[in-house]
């Protein structure tokens, strides 16, 4: 009996030990930190791992200082690759190579590997034309020194520290732009619209040649269902950064609420134009204008686009397909050709 309950001791101690043996052999770290040419750390950023043969592993988005992180990752071959959609600046991708395996032991061992990437705008989009503005106001010491410490705290992720701080120097200066801009974003980024609006609307009018201000003005008012007032905005917008996706893709989104399909149909197909990877939701938008307006070839088209240009579930691809199908037939029934674009 004493032999029978060491030898189950035994054996669930070495279950443990080589449970934790193949554990480390998975327990390395890609990290890093995702960067505009200021360094300023950039939320909301998607990062795909890839693996050797560039197959998706995982995904990430970054958080509000702009880090992402892979865990759990084997030796081997990896790319990290970054998709800003929303800053309109390019695509990066880097090789990480992750390699712990010990010569003596032969066993896999864990890693921190620290991989940031520097971001740079491309030319003629909301990121390039904000890089150069500069707005130059007489401001109260009292505000400035507020504004100053905020944005210390922003570039340390301390969002809801720095919103009393810029909410004491709108006070001391009610036409502060960066201190209202910087709030705006804030509560942009939160999707508190109904108190984004206001700010950026005060520094939309302290300064007008801000199209990020203007941008994120004209999407809250949107959502605010200010349609005139949002299609002023980011039509402002696109004037300062005319082949910025993002904005056309505002820009689409709008004219589609406001039911002005041909509008719509042009802005959306400006943001595939001027994205490097158009997302799934531009693909998506534009089947949605042409069902409207019964192009129901061209829906089946932009919807097979989407599924040829991204990564789904088994079922997202199941349902993508059926949609395809039903706007297939559909254009059948109304003699349509079909479409190759």
């Amino acid at each position: 009996m004493r032999n029978a309950a060491f030898r189950a001791l035994f054996s669930t101690i070495a279950l443990i030990i080589l449970t934790g043996a193949a554990a480390s052999v998975y327990a390395s770290t890609i990290s890093g930190t995702i960067y505009d040419s200021k360094r300023n750390g950039l939320p909301y950023v998607a990062v795909e791992l890839q693996n050797s043969n560039y197959v998706m592993m995982q995904h990430a988005t970054t958080d509000g200082v702009g880090r992402y992180t892979f865990d759990g990752l084997a030796d081997g071959t990896y790319y990290v690759k970054v998709m800003p959609f929303r800053y309109d600046m390019d695509e990066q991708t880097q090789e990480v190579i992750i390699s712990t395996i010990s010569a003596v032991t032969g066993s896999g061992g864990s890693a921190y590997m620290i991989q940031d990437f520097y971001l740079t705008p491309r030319k003629g989009t909301i990121a390039a034309a904000q890089a150069e503005v500069v707005v130059a106001q007489e401001v109260p010491k009292a505000a400035k020194e507020k504004y100053e410490e905020a944005a210390k705290l922003l570039k340390k992720g301390k969002t809801d520290e720095a919103v009393p701080l810029l909410e004491g120097a709108i006070k001391d200066f009610p036409a502060y732009f960066y201190a209202n801009d910087a709030l705006g974003q804030i509560y942009f980024h939160k999707n508190d619209f109904e108190h984004a609006a206001p700010r950026l609307l005060t520094a939309s009018q302290t300064y007008d040649k801000s199209p990020m201000t203007l941008y994120m003005l004209g999407v809250s008012l949107g959502h605010l269902n200010y349609l005139p007032a949002s299609l002023i905005a980011l039509n402002s917008a696109a004037n300062l950064a005319p082949e910025s996706s993002m904005v056309h893709l505002a820009l689409g989104k709008t004219y589609l609420s406001t039911k002005d399909y041909k509008a719509a149909e042009t802005s959306l197909l400006n943001a595939k134009k001027f994205a490097k990877t158009p997302s799934a939701e531009v693909y998506q938008l534009l089947a949605r204008v042409y069902k409207a307006t019964k192009q129901y070839s061209k829906a089946a088209a932009s919807l097979e686009s989407m599924l040829k240009n991204g990564n789904y579930s088994d079922d997202a691809k199941s349902s993508l397909k059926k949609e395809i199908q039903e706007y297939k037939a559909k254009a059948v029934a109304n003699n349509e050709k079909p479409n190759n674009d």
